[in-house]
């Protein structure tokens, strides 16, 4: 019996030490990781433009970016998306809101990002770029001070995503769009599948369409990628 019981203890440690995220799990927990999430300043590498053909593809052309738009991004991190979508897009303005705006200073957005992403670009950004401190449910903006809202992988960290879709139908001008990236489960439920780092709350289809559509929104389109990444565009009643 004894064998038997070390042996299950033995495979079980091995278990856990073979996967690639348990040290980072750790790491988290001892807070070796920033605990808002930040392990670094990323900046979307130049040589990388199969994916940045992907980004165009996927993001740009869905989410209908067009000039004049003023464009609330929420959990942005060091706002490469946006950058991103800055390469193809003119005269846009997003706020860039996260609970930690270590990385979207004006500082670096002037004297790294910019730089970097117009040098991608092969020309200057147009775009203007503004950062905004925010909670993960609420958005530090005015009512009706946007006609888009865009939630990129993000959903699933909310502590409260209903609270945060009400902010988001508040500061959305009438008929302005939710747009949200996120990945699906077949069920309700918290896992690290997605997010291997801290986890987060993943919902069905369904019911994250149903919850949101309760607030005030119309679902207009789901874009499926695969078996659970989607794009969900909403319009503010």
């Amino acid at each position: 019996m004894n064998i038997l019981k070390n042996f299950l203890i033995f495979a079980i440690l091995c278990l856990l030490l073979s996967s690639c995220n348990f040290f980072i799990r750790l790491r988290y927990m001892n807070k070796k990781i920033d605990e808002k999430g930040h392990t670094n300043c990323y900046i979307f590498p130049k040589q990388d433009t199969s994916k940045l053909k992907s980004y165009k593809n996927s993001y740009v052309r869905t989410f209908d970016l067009k000039k004049n738009d003023t464009v609330v991004s929420i959990g942005v991190g060091s706002g490469w998306r946006e950058f991103l979508f800055s390469i193809f897009t003119d005269g846009l303005t997003f706020y860039m809101e996260d609970i930690d705006t270590s990385c979207i200073t004006k500082e670096k957005i002037k004297n790294i990002y910019l730089p970097h992403y117009s040098d991608m670009r092969g020309c200057k950004l147009t775009n203007n770029f503004i950062p905004v401190v925010g909670t993960d449910t609420t958005v530090d903006l005015k009512n009706n001070s946007a006609n888009k809202v865009l939630i990129v992988n993000v959903y699933h960290h909310f502590s409260n995503d209903i609270s945060m879709v009400k902010e988001c139908k508040r500061i959305l001008k009438t008929n302005g769009n939710l747009m949200i990236g996120e990945f699906i489960m077949r069920k309700n439920k918290h896992s690290h599948r997605f997010c291997k780092v801290v986890g987060g709350n993943y919902k069905s289809e369904n019911n994250f369409v149903k919850d949101i559509v309760d607030i005030g929104f119309k679902c207009d389109t789901i874009y499926r990628q695969g078996k659970h990444y989607r794009i969900f565009i909403f319009t503010k009643k």
